[in-house]
């Protein structure tokens, strides 16, 4: 089913196979952009259509809009795992393009993700990531979709101020920029921010506040068509129809969440064949609730989980209402009496008071008054060990709260220190010497005569420096970023410093898309100057290996430099004498150390030894020379 003034598209290629591959894609992407809020359907047809073309080497738009595609609807669906996995896959994307606004967003929908998945602390550092791109240029749109979801976060841990708080920011981001040309996913969002405060508002026992929030979402949802969380947007329409005490319109919103119900809305379908079966006893229609109450029940067939069987416990308290309604009181008792049998399973102490209070008054009813005390006295009970049990959680919750602030400090505080380190790494980062007799190489070029090659490397030198200090910028980069880096670093020392007398090879890890894993920026061009410097520089020529090997449980990647210089020991004792040289050394690899040692702390990958210097002399017993670093490097998530 499709929303209401939707024209649903019949179900075929959407795009002509006689157009170009990529144009064909591209057309595909931006339907697809659309159904995801208008037609799961579709959407899913056009998904699985355009995931058969995609390759390596597809364009980088093509492949996010698949990735955030599939994302959005796996977490519609409650595929939550999927959704991660497509929403990281994206993040890698955009963070290889430096694509910030589509950082914040997809940050910003991680965090959803992980809040579905009742992932708190992940919830809160993705926010913390989406913050990281946040400057004085960004959209208001933008800064809507963190508040949004850090509302969310708040509402579910139950710090109702801030959730309003932030809910009512991204309200104001949001509202007064929305017009014609606005995207659907910023209504889809706005839906969102109008029903948390519906949520919240209802648990502040705020009602007509509540009632109003809820009543604004409909009239967006419908004229724009928005299929995502159709089946609630009618579901709390209905509640606050029969809050209201408007049985008819009530019933009308039930009924339409029962024709727009899909994957993933089981829970709505439940609650809307309860509400109908509710009204019809209103009614006295007992036929017809029996008929919503049976069919509410067999969406918990078999019951799963806690609330299932809570669940299934109040649709034999309405099943009662209808023999209580009729005079049957013993065929009412016998309900209830199964309400609390099924209830025991749900652990609900609030719940099972309840029906202990309505099997009292049934028994008081019928001067049962030794049974009625007895129940009384559950009830009595359950509610003293629910409300010891609620101040237990509301402590345990703002433990939790306060652990989660904790930890986001915490957190924000080692990104400082990060963020400090990768700046002093920076400056320290390329050997003067290195870059002045680079220079002085290519004017020797110019002065030659050899022009063309001047030009050459000229350039690769530029964009080397340019490099620098893009990255400088970025906390990580994928390992083909890292390796193309240094492949850059090591042909300007080749031709420039040891007239193609330096022989290197960089062997990447086997079986593994260098794109899909991230270390820290620039990380590894110190250990490879080092042994330039120390090992091959004092002869003038060499070789060099870079090898990566990952870990098996993929958190680590060993890399190993290994030269055939001078060795280690030999190196030191020749630099030893330059004084400004070793200085410039020993900060840089301090500094280097002192930054894998936090982000493996950060990455909790459990390493504390993470650099080894062996002499390959000492270690052969003077069989060969050189020098051997291995260096552990978290693998780390896009940032």
């Amino acid at each position: 089913m499709i929303a209401p003034g939707v024209r649903k598209p019949k179900a075929k290629p959407a795009v002509s196979e006689s157009t170009g591959p990529v144009i064909q894609q591209r057309i595909l992407c931006k339907k697809l952009s659309r159904w995801i809020f208008t037609d799961f359907e579709q959407a899913k047809l056009a998904l699985d259509q355009l995931e058969k073309t995609i390759t390596t080497k597809t364009p980088h738009d093509v492949q996010l809009s698949y990735q955030r595609s599939a994302s959005f609807l796996e977490n519609q669906w409650h595929r939550l795992e999927s959704a991660l996995s497509h929403t990281r896959r994206a993040i890698s994307i955009s963070e290889s393009v430096s694509d910030t606004a589509a950082l914040i967003e997809l940050w910003s929908d991680l965090a959803a993700i992980q809040l579905n998945s009742r992932d708190w602390a992940a919830s809160q550092e993705s926010l913390d990531r989406a913050r990281h791109y946040v400057d004085e240029q960004t959209l208001p749109s933008l800064r809507a979709h963190i508040a949004c979801r850090e509302g969310f976060m708040h509402l579910h841990t139950g710090n109702q101020r801030q959730a309003l708080v932030c809910l009512m920011e991204a309200e104001r981001n949001l509202f007064p920029m929305l017009d014609e040309s606005s995207g659907l996913k910023d209504f889809y969002l706005l839906t969102l921010v109008l029903s948390g405060l519906g949520d919240l508002y209802e648990r502040l026992d705020e009602k007509e506040k509540s009632l109003d929030a809820y009543r604004r979402v409909l009239p967006i949802v419908e004229e724009h068509g928005l299929r995502p969380r159709l089946a609630w947007h009618y579901l709390n329409a209905g509640r606050s129809a029969l809050a209201g005490e408007d049985a008819d319109q009530a019933g009308f919103w039930f009924e339409k969440v029962l024709e727009y119900a899909g994957e993933g809305d089981a829970e709505a379908k439940t609650h809307a064949l309860g509400n109908l079966g509710i009204l019809a006893l209103m009614e006295n229609n007992a036929q017809k609730a029996s008929t919503m109450f049976d069919q509410a029940a067999a969406q918990y067939e078999p019951p799963a989980k806690q609330s299932d069987f809570t669940n299934l416990s109040k649709i034999e308290i309405w099943r009662s209402g209808i023999f209580r309604q009729s005079g049957e009181l013993a065929e009412a008792e016998q309900h209830l009496l199964e309400a609390w049998k099924i209830g025991q399973e749900g652990q609900d102490k609030y719940h099972l008071a309840q029906v202990a209070q309505q099997i009292a008054a049934l028994n008081a009813g019928r001067s049962a008054f030794q049974a009625a005390y007895e129940w009384q006295q559950r009830a009595t009970q359950l509610n003293h060990e629910y409300f010891d049990a609620l101040r237990d959680y509301e402590r345990r919750e703002l433990e939790a709260r306060y652990q989660l602030e904790r930890s986001r400090q915490d957190a924000q505080m080692a990104r400082l220190r990060v963020a400090g380190l990768q700046l002093r790494a920076l400056r320290a980062q390329m050997n003067p010497h290195f870059m002045f007799n680079a220079l002085n190489a290519i004017q020797g070029l110019i002065t030659s005569n050899r022009n063309s090659d001047a030009e050459s490397y000229l350039a690769k030198f530029a964009k080397m420096m340019r490099h620098t200090l893009d990255y400088s910028d970025l906390e990580v980069v994928t390992l083909e970023q890292e390796i193309e880096f240094l492949e850059r670093y090591l042909d300007i020392n080749r031709k420039l410093r040891f007239r193609d007398r330096l022989n290197f090879q960089i062997i990447p890890p086997e079986g593994v898309d260098l794109d899909d894993l991230h270390v820290p920026t620039m990380i590894l061009q110190p250990f490879v100057e080092n042994a330039i410097e120390h090992g091959l520089r004092p002869r003038q020529e060499g070789n060099l290996q870079i090898s990566f090997t990952l870990g098996k449980d993929e958190n680590t990647l060993l890399c190993t430099i290994t030269d055939d210089g001078v060795g280690y020991n030999k190196g030191r004792e020749k630099q030893s004498g330059q004084h400004v040289f070793q200085k410039h050394r020993s900060r840089g690899m301090e500094i280097t150390r002192e930054r894998l040692s936090l982000i493996h702390q950060m990455q909790k990958t459990g390493a504390t030894q993470f650099i080894a210097i062996i002499d390959l002399g000492v270690e052969s017993n003077g069989a060969q020379s050189g020098t051997r670093v291995e260096v552990l490097l978290p693998v780390t998530d896009p940032v």
